[in-house]
């Protein structure tokens, strides 16, 4: 990934796939859990919009979409034990992967958009004041 861009993109994408993967089975047996993905994604949404239309420094948004992937780690390890198993007694498997391909999902993205300087997480060149 040499391209600046390319990189970008793919942490975005990145990004909101770790917010929106959840099996369908979690929200059968917690329905208000629905809310988490939807909002998630759209706290990532505003933190680039706010970013790309210069409501926020790169910084405060390289922080915001930090934020999101930390918040969404702590949502999946909070309802990862809980729903360990169903109601018929039996482990929750798909439950448990999904979980955990998320935290990484999210943990990545998080390590690598720190690494990376702010501005280049702006889609538009800004003019030098």
């Amino acid at each position: 990934m040499s391209n600046p861009r390319t990189q970008l993109i793919i942490l975005l994408v990145l990004q909101a796939i770790a917010v929106i993967i959840y099996p369908p089975a979690f929200f059968q047996s917690a329905p208000q859990a629905a809310v988490l993905p939807p909002a998630l994604f759209i706290l990532f949404g505003a933190a680039l919009a706010a970013m790309n239309f210069g409501w926020f420094t790169p910084i405060a948004g390289r922080s915001s979409l930090i934020f999101v992937q930390g918040i969404n780690i702590v949502v999946r390890l909070m309802t990862l034990l809980p729903n360990l198993k169903d109601a018929s007694g039996n482990w929750n498997w798909p439950l448990f992967v999904i979980q955990l391909v998320g935290i990484a999902l999210s943990w990545y993205t998080i390590t690598q958009i720190e690494k990376l300087p702010p501005n280049t997480l702006v889609f538009k060149a800004r003019a030098e004041v």
